[in-house]
């Protein structure tokens, strides 16, 4: 009846079955419909008892925008008739957040409440700044909670990315002004292993000076910068100002803005901890020897 075969060997992503093609607007297929609607009420059920739960329709989807868009409504439909709030997104799969796929989520905040730009963490460097970035310009007009739940990187990743790519994305996506960072799974990621705990006992002694949802990127304040040496953020007024330098050598920028009485405090991702303030002198800024990846607060 609901014309599914019993096996399909090929990835999911192939889109080969019409199992996410059952909805109204697709392929109308109403047996498989009134099982799937069963079963996402019967999850509510459970979810809708809590006021935590993010809903998010598929993971690295590359199929229908339809599909999501129903299940969405469906679920915001349940909610309202328990007189809850919920949030949903859908995912896509292509690793360039440029692309066309992503807009269907970027372009209708009417249905999506949070994005997710997991896939972004596939590519290193300035480009993964960059195109964090765009996200964040492309939705100033909606503005809505940018999260980063699957952090690639680790060394002997099946992707070929290190332990040093997922601190770098960690830190980027953080001061960028994702609203969720996460270290993926081993072996895929970093997981809660001794590097991904120092990176978030630095994360928090960088909260406890600095409310990080207030920075906004502000690389325009670095010179002689090369290309992946620092990410800077800051507040609105410029102070304090927030660097993070990556692990490697001879890395160093001037800093164009400064505030008399400037003080410095260094923070030292690898191990989690911080030194102590220090005045500042000069606009030069390079970490202190020994830092690998590291983290400036500047006010």
């Amino acid at each position: 009846e609901t014309g599914l075969q019993k096996r399909y060997p090929k990835h999911p992503g192939t889109n080969d079955q019409p199992f996410f093609y059952s909805t109204p607007e697709q392929k109308n297929i109403l047996p498989l419909l009134q099982v799937q609607r069963r079963f996402v009420d019967k999850l509510l059920q459970h979810t809708l008892n809590y006021d935590h739960v993010l809903y998010c329709i598929d993971n690295e989807t590359s199929g229908d925008p339809a599909w999501g868009k129903y299940w969405a409504m469906w679920i915001k439909q349940r909610a309202q008739q328990e007189d809850k709030t919920v949030y949903v997104t859908e995912m896509w799969d292509d690793w360039d957040l440029r692309s066309g796929q992503h807009r269907h989520t970027f372009d209708h905040p009417e249905i999506y409440d949070f994005v997710d730009v997991s896939q972004n963490n596939h590519n290193r460097g300035q480009k993964h700044w960059d195109n964090f970035l765009f996200v964040r310009d492309l939705l100033e007009k909606h503005p809505r909670p940018i999260n980063t739940t699957k952090i690639y990187g680790a060394d002997g990743n099946k992707f070929g990315h290190t332990d040093q790519d997922a601190i770098e994305r960690f830190w980027r996506h953080l001061l960028g002004g994702a609203a969720s960072v996460r270290f993926h799974r081993p072996a895929s990621g970093l997981g809660i292993n001794a590097r991904a705990v120092a990176c978030l006992k630095a994360a928090r002694l960088l909260q406890k000076q600095v409310p990080i949802w207030s920075l906004q990127p502000a690389d325009h304040l670095l010179g002689q910068r090369e290309e992946n040496e620092c990410y800077a953020a800051c507040s609105a007024n410029e102070n304090p100002i927030v660097l993070y330098f990556p692990a490697g050598e001879m890395r160093s920028v001037q800093l164009i803005s400064q505030v008399p009485d400037t003080t410095i405090r260094w923070l030292n991702i690898d191990t989690g901890t911080a030194q102590e303030p220090t005045p500042l002198a000069g606009k030069t800024i390079q970490p202190p020897t020994g830092f690998g990846n590291a983290v400036a607060i500047i006010r």
